[in-house]
């Protein structure tokens, strides 16, 4: 009888060993798991938003330098630029006939770019010293008109 007992008590004991060792292992998987999950999703996330501010930077400058050679060119001087403007930029706009700005919003929050003007730039919708571009803000292929005049240079949406 005793040695039935003791056959049993170390049988159990055996069999709560390895399901001891199967929840170790499994902890173990999960403990390697999800760091690296987390990282893989922060590293994407960071990648998203360093593509978007280099498609904007990259917009931005044309934009400006578009506008700088325009008016540079010459009065009644016209341009027509076609860029693909990436979906999380919510709004363009431009300050004071020399800073043009773009807010975006992406998985880190809303942000804003920021391009100066050597020229005077404007757009046909103002308010004050802020002048909207939201026609050309939205998601996909824009064609952006670029048109001297004696003192600055108008940015509009083309319909050429």
């Amino acid at each position: 009888m005793k040695t039935k007992s003791h056959n049993l008590l170390r049988k159990l004991n055996s069999q709560s060993q390895s399901a001891l060792e199967y929840l170790m292992i499994i902890a173990l998987t999960l403990g390697i798991i999800i760091p690296t999950t987390y990282l893989f999703f922060r590293y994407s996330t960071e990648s998203n938003t360093k593509i978007l501010d280099s498609q904007i930077n990259q917009i931005g400058r044309s934009m400006i330098d578009t506008a700088e050679n325009v008016y540079f060119s010459g009065e009644s001087s016209k341009i027509v630029l076609e860029l693909n403007m990436p979906e999380s930029v919510n709004s363009i706009y431009i300050i004071d006939n020399r800073e043009l700005v773009f807010n975006t919003t992406t998985e880190l929050g809303e942000n804003e770019a920021v391009f100066f003007s050597s020229v005077n730039i404007t757009s046909s919708n103002c308010q004050g010293s802020t002048c909207s571009l939201s026609e050309i803000a939205s998601l996909g292929i824009k064609k952006i008109k670029f048109q001297s005049y004696s003192n600055n240079v108008l940015i509009s949406k083309s319909t050429e």
